[in-house]
């Protein structure tokens, strides 16, 4: 197995990449410049290992917010990073410093070194270093919409992300979950129509979808099973009026604070039904979020994929790509993609959750779901350097589950090689009709 796993990495090594989820900045200049290395690597992911491991959330917010020397903030951390360094968040760090920065290891004797070097970066010219030289990546699935923090929502050019990098995603949470007359405004003023009834909603939801679309958008996003459950039933639509004009109850509350959108549930499935009818009718390809939520705590039972059974009968027509491997729920993914044509198996942010599961899931995959459905990498990072570091730990799970079907006979290692050219480019580009 092992001489099978290094012909088939060195393979993997040389194939261009697409990469199906990612939430960095849309522009290169929209990096943070003012940022050390460890404000950078800990923004995303890893914190969440260190501050599960002990280290306290006040510290964690003056890595953040305070100007402390590198060291200061490394002392911080330092009891913590050692007991988390070899989970897979660990891990793609301790890939970054060794292959891009050339620093073995992330440590106390390390530490500055790493800085400095992090800081000669903040410069034009790192994205393509980091996505098209080093990665091979020829484009990343980038998500854009009004949750994402930099997005200015009066300004429609905010959706052209920059296409030399990135194809841009639609997410549609503030659609269908709106919590703030803030977040009702902003669809006002994306969609130029005065939200003054239900009925106007579902034409600016419309006018909203159209318009992603136009500006290039490839896909419509749904990041809701951080907030309420996967479950989005059948409501009339006389019950999701009635909810959403309980809205217009906060609307009189003074503009000096957020005046919230008491809009309940059913509104939220009926909205869902709405969105993924339009796609039915359109052939749309929707994202969706599920299994483990990233950040501490949350309910993990919200997001479990079986909850979705009844859109991927209701709505055959719309491709469902679904993330994550659905950790820790891969084995009902496994089912529902077996079971539904409609159904696809997104890998982005799994290599990185656990190496070991994605390696399992493959193999699993490899006995009981057709090779096509499959999408082996998506960074699913907020900041540039995590997407190699993930990228490689991708490439070696899928080398490594490769060489086990190798070695048990299942297929060669020139049909190894072309699994892995499908896995990793050719299912991505079909599922997402990428012109690439």
């Amino acid at each position: 197995m092992r001489e099978a796993y290094k012909e088939i990495l060195d393979h993997i090594n040389t194939l261009e990449i697409i990469d199906t989820h990612e939430h960095l900045p849309c522009k290169e200049e929209d990096r943070d410049m003012e940022a050390d290395v460890l404000k950078e690597f800990l923004g995303h992911y890893f914190n969440r290992d260190l501050i599960s491991a002990g280290l306290p959330m006040k510290d964690y917010n003056r890595i953040n917010e305070e100007k402390l020397s590198i060291i200061e903030k490394w002392k911080m951390v330092e009891p913590y990073w050692e007991v988390s360094r070899y989970t897979g968040y660990g891990r793609a760090l301790d890939i970054v410093a060794r292959d891009i920065y050339g620093v073995e290891r992330i440590d106390g004797s390390t530490i500055e070194e790493l800085n400095e070097k992090f800081l000669q970066t903040l410069k034009p010219g790192h994205f393509k270093k980091i996505l098209k030289d080093k990665c091979k990546i020829s484009t990343s699935l980038l998500i854009v919409g009004t949750l994402d923090a930099k997005y200015d929502p009066q300004d429609e050019r905010s959706i052209h992300c920059d296409k030399e990098f990135f194809s841009p995603v639609y997410n549609i949470g503030d659609i269908v979950f709106p919590r703030f007359w803030s977040d009702i405004s902003k669809i006002e003023g994306q969609s130029g129509i005065k939200i003054t009834s239900f009925s106007r909603w579902l034409e600016a939801t419309e006018i909203m979808i159209d318009k992603a679309y136009g500006l290039g958008a490839v896909a419509l996003k749904n990041a809701l099973a951080y907030l309420r459950t996967l479950k989005y039933e059948r409501v009339a639509r006389s019950a999701a009026e009635e909810e959403f004009n309980k809205a217009f109850s906060t609307k009189h509350m003074p503009d000096w604070g957020e005046r919230p959108a008491p809009i309940g549930k059913a509104f939220q499935d009926y909205m869902f039904h709405y969105i993924l009818d339009i796609a039915n009718r359109k052939n749309m390809i929707v994202q969706i979020h599920t299994g483990i939520q990233e950040g501490s705590g949350n309910i993990l039972s919200n997001s479990n994929p079986e909850l979705l059974s009844n859109l991927f009968l209701e709505y055959p027509d719309v491709t469902f790509d679904i993330f994550h491997i659905s950790y820790p729920y891969q084995n009902e993914l496994t089912v529902l993609a077996k079971n539904f044509a409609n159904v696809f198996i997104d890998m982005c942010w799994a290599h990185i959750v656990s190496p070991n599961a994605s390696v399992n899931a493959l193999c699993e995959w490899f006995d009981t779901v057709p090779l096509n459905k499959i999408s082996a990498f998506g960074g699913d990072y907020l900041f540039i350097d995590g997407v190699y570091g993930h990228l490689k730990l991708a490439q070696q799970d899928v080398a490594k589950a490769l060489s086990i079907k190798v070695d048990e006979g299942t297929f060669g290692i020139d049909k190894a090689k072309e699994i892995a050219g499908m896995l990793f480019y050719d299912n991505p580009k079909d599922i997402f009709r990428l012109k690439v």
